[in-house]
């Protein structure tokens, strides 16, 4: 008679296999769902991201150590007030330190502290497209934002948003207000110059035929300098309203 086999045996078997099947299933979800929060920091920029997308590299010394894995805007209808922040999914790895840290969370904190600094970069001149760089800048005031539930990178400005804040806090109105003043002045003197054009031509009207060519190239030389003169005060009006296009160029 055949051996009838262990059922007991068997059920337990089944048991385990399936336990270790959900144990692995539900690993993975946890992966994917919220183990790369852990990885996760926030960096809230107080200039254009225009050209940072979701992808974007994140660096480190030139070195890849995540990329941009969420861009929100929150705005504040009472003040209306717009905060932009951007997730960056750190590499897994993290940084390496010599120094003993549980995570690269704890790593970051620690560069945090010593000045560490999330500024916008370019990634191709061509494209127009970003990155954002870490750089060690300890000279920089440090903004925290509340409501954060996860690590906070301080940010800094870009070198062009640093080029342009300095060129917005030069007298740039106060310069461009003196030079339309002084071309205002220059065009209410026409009229004067063009009494003066006439009294020369009553003059040269007696010598017509020995001054006639001179005649013609004073005219000329005038209206050449009344149309550089209105062109200089239509620049100087335009770079009043528009002062950074003394950076990015007249669009």
């Amino acid at each position: 008679m055949a051996k009838q086999p262990n059922r007991k045996l068997i059920g337990l078997f089944l048991i385990i296999g399936l336990a270790v099947f959900l144990t692995i299933v539900g690993f993975l979800l946890q992966n994917k769902l919220f183990g790369t929060r852990g990885n996760e920091v926030v960096m809230f920029f107080e200039e254009s991201i225009n050209g940072l997308n979701v992808g974007s590299p994140v660096v480190l010394k030139g070195v890849k150590i995540g990329e941009v894995s969420k861009i929100d805007i929150v705005v504040d209808t009472e003040t209306l007030d717009f905060s932009i922040p951007v997730y960056a999914r750190m590499n897994s790895k993290g940084i390496s330190s010599t120094m003993h840290y549980n995570d690269g969370r704890e790593v970051l904190g620690a560069l945090v502290e010593k000045g560490l600094r999330a500024r916008l970069a370019s990634q191709s001149y061509v494209t127009g497209q970003l990155m954002i760089e870490f750089e060690m800048l300890p000279d920089t005031p440090v903004k925290y934002h509340e409501n954060v539930s996860i690590p906070e990178i301080p940010t800094a400005l870009s070198t062009l948003g640093e080029l342009s804040r300095g060129l917005q806090k030069m007298p740039l109105a106060e310069g461009v207000k003196n030079f339309n003043n002084f071309f205002k002045g220059l065009n209410q003197s026409m009229p004067d110059i063009n009494k003066i054009i006439e009294d020369i031509e009553k003059v040269v009207t007696r010598n017509r035929g020995t001054s006639t060519e001179v005649l013609n190239n004073f005219n000329d030389a005038a209206v050449n300098v009344s149309r550089a003169a209105k062109s200089m005060q239509n620049l100087t009006d335009y770079l009043e309203r528009h002062p950074e296009a003394l950076i990015k160029g007249k669009r």
